[in-house]
């Protein structure tokens, strides 16, 4: 696995210190007062519960399948044990991914005023690596990141302009981070862990809002040919996020969510086909096949303006958007 990454971003001084972005300037005071501290604000003397799931069963639908109560109830409670330290493990990287991209955005952004919030953004993700990190140690168990996941926080960190850093890293990556938290705090069955993401979910609305206000102001002022660029730079970086092929950037989906069932004992290929014939039989709701691109990521993809009609044709043949009426 690469852990070195080259970028040749530049650095942008700023010598006039007075803000002309009142929307930055106020999220910029908002970060400040809404400042947390793991070791504090967190109740770390609580056991994980031993006696329920990590994550409710009732929301996740491998858990609400006829396969999945076939079996123990040994195997039921180590399965969603294991699927709750891979999920939360592929947010420790994610955050730790955030944490390097946006200390080079402090660098990078033209405005003193995105400095300042930027700044603010670099402690928000060191203080999630941190929780992340203590949370998963109590767990005991975590898996490494994926390559779907590295490969799209690598595009991000090699981007060559702070507009292409921007836009994968607070459109694209935070936006899937809120729906995530959002769907969390639903799921989250252990007190500890809610606690973790209220907490963390309050600070990933504010890193998304930061890039909306950010790239609104700026996509309109870019020449075509650079604005053509980040629409490019974006689709590259969805196709890279859900695994698609086509892209020399994109090696395929990764297969890494088969871990947590082959340490349960379980066989992924027949996973995988009994689950397929119970959801053909028993379609989920359309709430449920909604994936989390599609819900969060797109709208603020079309807020920042990076959906023009010359690119929109692409999104609707890859299906990532309906058709135009």
């Amino acid at each position: 696995m690469k852990l070195i990454v080259e970028n040749t971003c530049p650095t942008q001084w700023r010598f006039e210190y007075e803000s002309t972005d009142p929307e930055l300037e106020n999220l910029y005071e908002l970060a400040k007062t809404n400042q947390w501290n793991v070791s504090t604000d967190i109740n770390w003397d609580r056991p994980i519960q031993d006696d329920c799931d990590i994550l409710a069963r009732s929301e996740n639908a491998l858990g609400r399948s006829k396969f999945f109560t076939s079996l123990s109830k040994e195997v039921q409670h180590e399965v969603m044990a294991n699927q709750a330290a891979f999920t939360l493990s592929q947010f420790l990287h994610g955050e730790q991914g955030a944490l390097l991209c946006c200390g080079e955005l402090v660098n990078s952004v033209p405005d003193v005023e995105g400095k300042l919030y930027a700044a603010t953004q670099v402690m928000d993700e060191a203080r999630h690596v941190e929780v992340f990190h203590k949370y998963l140690k109590k767990l005991d168990k975590s898996y490494p990141i994926t390559g779907g996941l590295k490969n799209v926080l690598d595009a991000i960190l090699e981007a060559e302009t702070w507009q292409q850093k921007c836009v994968g890293m607070q459109i694209m990556v935070e936006s899937i981070a809120m729906g995530s938290f959002k769907n969390m705090l639903v799921t989250a069955a252990d007190p500890l862990l809610k606690d973790i993401v209220t907490l963390t979910a309050r600070d990933e609305a504010r890193h998304v809002a930061f890039g909306i206000i950010s790239l609104q102001h700026e996509i309109p002022k870019m020449p075509e040919e650079e604005r053509a660029a980040l629409e490019d730079f974006a689709l590259l970086g969805l196709n890279i996020l859900v695994g698609r092929a086509g892209d020399a950037r994109v090696p395929g989906r990764s297969v890494g969510f088969e871990q947590p069932l082959i340490d349960a004992g379980l066989d992924p290929k027949e996973v995988v086909a009994v689950l397929t014939e119970e959801r053909q039989s028993n379609p989920p709701p359309k709430t449920e096949q909604q994936p989390l691109f599609q819900h969060y990521l797109i709208p603020n993809m079309q807020r920042v303006g990076l959906i023009s009609d010359r690119i929109r044709p692409q999104y609707e043949e890859a299906g990532f958007m309906a058709p135009a009426a």
